[in-house]
């Protein structure tokens, strides 16, 4: 073998291995799958940094509600107000408005809330309070009813003017339960049925232990439905009766069978 082969043979298993600067930084020496990670741990770390920045309005003390807003009915605003009370700083943006809605229309007053809101930190509940076309009088309080039958009451609101509803079951103890409920349909029927002739205008309407109905009309004539069988007939016998008699010479109207009708004219002294 000739010197040099040997020679250079020699100095190849005596000198240590040295790599050329920079072959771990090459693409051929990395190989793809180590390129693969890095590209999805930049893609990683990126995705994360956006999605924290994201959550910045959701996280920042700065988007805090600051301020409720309440409209409607000041007497209504004011039972409301302590429904929808937020915990301090809550986030404008994960604010509960649906949840607040539904507690707002908890209320009985209340037939209808919406809650909006108004950025960057205020929040602002609308109710609509209910209309009364019926009251339950007490003497400490009046109890107001809506068309469908709610029973509500509002400060300082004493229901001149409806037509007061009389029963066993229309007390403040018993109104909110099952039979109350069913004598305030009772009577709220007998209410649309009389409809809007103004001659049928009551002040007021009972309903006594047997299950009959007396109404008191706003011309002091009362009226005596008996049950609610042929209601819509004993109507009819009822303006007739106005029709002929005048609604202010009428004192009493039997018309618990429409068969056997009858009706009292008004005795006037002199």
């Amino acid at each position: 073998m000739p010197w040099r082969w040997r020679n250079a043979q020699a100095m190849a298993q005596g000198a240590a291995y040295r790599p050329k600067l920079g072959a771990l930084d090459s693409q051929e020496e990395r190989g793809p799958g180590e390129s693969r990670r890095l590209q999805l741990f930049v893609a990683a770390g990126a995705a994360l940094l956006a999605l924290e920045i994201a959550l910045i309005p959701f996280k920042s003390p700065r988007f805090a509600v600051r301020e409720i807003v309440l409209r409607g009915d000041p007497r209504v605003t004011r039972m409301v107000a302590p429904k929808v009370a937020l915990p301090r700083n809550t986030n404008f943006f994960r604010a509960p408005v649906t949840k607040l809605a539904e507690a707002a229309r908890k209320v009985p007053a209340v037939r209808q809330a919406r809650v909006a809101r108004g950025f960057p930190n205020r929040l602002v509940v609308t109710v609509e309070r209910r209309e009364a076309v019926a009251v339950v009088r007490r003497a400490d309080q009046a109890m107001l009813v809506d068309p469908d039958g709610v029973v509500f009451s509002l400060p300082d609101e004493w229901g001149w003017g409806l037509p007061e509803l009389m029963g066993t079951k229309l007390t403040h103890e018993s109104i909110a339960g099952a039979e109350g409920k069913a004598q305030v349909a009772t009577l709220l029927g007998v209410l649309r049925a009389l409809g809007p002739d103004p001659r049928l205008r009551v002040a007021r309407l009972e309903l006594a232990r047997d299950d009959s109905i007396e109404a008191t009309l706003e011309s002091g004539a009362r009226v005596g439905f008996g049950d609610t069988e042929q209601l819509d007939v004993k109507i009819k016998l009822l303006s007739s009766a106005l029709d002929q008699l005048g609604a202010n010479r009428v004192e009493y109207v039997d018309l618990s069978n429409p068969r056997t009708a009858y009706w009292r004219e008004r005795t006037h002294r002199s």
